[in-house]
Formats: C-alpha cells, structure tokens, sequence
C-alpha cells in the first residue's frame, strides 16, 4: 500500500467516523489547552478562556435568533468579551474585596442553573426569556466562564492548574459517556433532549472521571506545578470529581435542549467531530461555578 492510498484511506475513515473524529479532535485541544497554560502562564489561560466563551457567546446569540429571539448581537459581545478579564484583574488587585462579593455571583450561577433545569424539564422556552436573551447570553456563558478567571486571578498560576484539573474532570466525563454509551448504553438518560445519552455512558464517565482526576493531580504533584503550598491529594482529586462530573453532564444536556430549541444539531462547524465552540464549552459552563466552590472549600 502506497502513502497516497495510506493517506485516503484514513481521511475516508475520519470522514465517516464521527468517533475517530471527536477523539482527534479532544487530543488536540487538550495539547493546545496544557500549551497555553506551559507557555503563555496566567495571561495566556485567561486569553484563550476569554477567546472561547466570546465565540461561545456567538453562537449561542445565532440560536436565539432560531428560537425566536432577538439578542443585540454587537452589545452582548462586547460585554461579554469584558466580563472574563475584568473579574481576572478585579480578582488579582484586590483579592479580599473579590471574595466578599462571590457569594452574589453564585447566586446568580444558581438561578441560571435552575432556569437550565426548567428549560431541561419543559422543553420550552418562555417569552420573557426571549425578550432578555442579549442578557441571558452573558449570565448563561461569560458569566459562569469568569469563575475559572476568579480562581486564576485569586490564586495565580495554582489556580490556572487547579482550573485545568475542573475543565479535565469534566471533559473525562465526555469521554467516558461517549466510550461506554457505544459499548453499554442501553438505557436512555434524556431521549428527549439528547437521543444519544444514556445511563451506561453516565456511570462509565463519572467512573473515568475520577480515575482521571487522581491520576492528573498525582502527575501534578509528581511534577511539582504548584508554586503554592497547595496540598493536593489524589483521593481528593477522585472524590471532588464526582459533582463535577454530574453537573458536568446537565451542563451538557442544558446546552443541548437550547440546540433542540433552536432547531439546530450544532452550535457550529469549526471543530471536527465537535461542533463549535459552544459544543466545546457545553460542559464547563455550569461546571465553573461548582469547581470554584470545590477548590475554594475544599481544595484550599
């Protein structure tokens, strides 16, 4: 076998398997995401959060506009774009003033999170909704996105490690639902909103997960990321992975009944096997604020 039939035949494998897709596409971005953070340190990791939660924003506003509403697109963006940073800088220059003022943002992370529930539950979005989704689309994203520049900006580079632990922690859990849902999955979780999603492929995940989590905290510790005394152990990695990793998954299936919604598969093209940007962020975004708690009161 020559290397141009080498070559077509794996690009007709890719081509027709969303799987082997996916799976590429997760290495990579994992290898960009501990590139950013080696290299470009604190400011890097706040950059690249706030380039994804802006195109996020996006495509998020593109499905309002196909379930009906009416976001201001430019407005939205632009606060959303200034939402990350400003909590990082806020969070870095006066640390103590930012912790007292938190509380106020998870609660507002719970309602956002309850409203997730009801859309979840009803399948419907309601007219007022529709009316504030300029708004709505900076609590739902940048707002929750601004817990990981929270912990990044309180804790310096030991809070950018801790918040790639929370990102990994959740993205186990995509990995394991998607390997042992194919293999297992049987019994479907929320056919309604997410056909594909099954109890199997949660369990499988939540299991990954943890597993992941300790061994990743074992390799920090073995490697000495922190700059902190930060006292880190792998069961604690294991055990705070399991919140995490279930809300990570109604993160998930919120993202997807606005999809349902909208009418529309993805939330965009760009990434193979993935969707947009949206699609990559799906699970982290109620994630941040309960890894934020996790880190802040158990962690540290």
């Amino acid at each position: 076998m020559n290397l141009k039939t080498l070559i077509l035949k794996a690009a007709l494998y890719f081509q027709t398997h969303s799987f082997a897709r996916r799976s590429v596409s997760t290495v990579a971005l994992l290898a960009i995401l501990f590139c950013v953070v080696y290299f470009g340190k604190i400011y890097g990791a706040v950059a690249l959060t706030t380039l994804i939660s802006t195109l996020a924003l996006y495509e998020f506003y593109k499905l309002a506009e196909h379930f009906g509403g009416k976001p201001r697109i430019v407005l939205g963006l632009i606060l959303g774009t200034v939402l990350v940073p400003f909590f990082f800088y806020a969070a870095e220059k006066d640390p103590a003033g930012t912790e007292l003022r938190v509380p106020v943002l998870i609660y507002v992370a719970g309602l956002v999170f309850l409203f997730g529930l009801y859309l979840m539950a009803k399948q419907k979005i309601p007219a007022w909704m529709k009316g504030i989704s300029t708004l709505f689309g900076v609590l739902y994203i940048p707002l929750m996105v601004s817990f990981y520049a929270l912990l990044a900006g309180l804790h310096g580079m030991d809070g950018v490690w801790l918040c790639v632990w929370v990102v990994l922690a959740a993205k186990f859990t995509d990995i394991g639902g998607l390997i042992f849902g194919c293999k297992f999955g049987k019994h479907k979780l929320a056919p309604s909103v997410s056909p594909n999603k099954t109890w199997e492929g949660v369990f499988g995940g939540v299991a990954l997960s943890m597993l992941g989590s300790a061994g990743l905290i074992w390799a920090f510790n073995h490697f000495g990321v922190w700059t902190g005394t930060v006292a880190f152990a792998p069961w604690m990695a294991a055990v705070g992975a399991l919140p995490i990793s279930g809300v990570s998954v109604v993160s998930d299936l919120v993202e997807s009944a606005f999809k349902r919604q909208a009418g529309d598969k993805d939330s965009g093209a760009t990434i193979p096997g993935i969707g947009g940007a949206l699609d990559l962020l799906d699970s982290l975004i109620f994630v941040a604020p309960v890894g934020y708690v996790i880190v802040t009161y158990w962690v540290l």
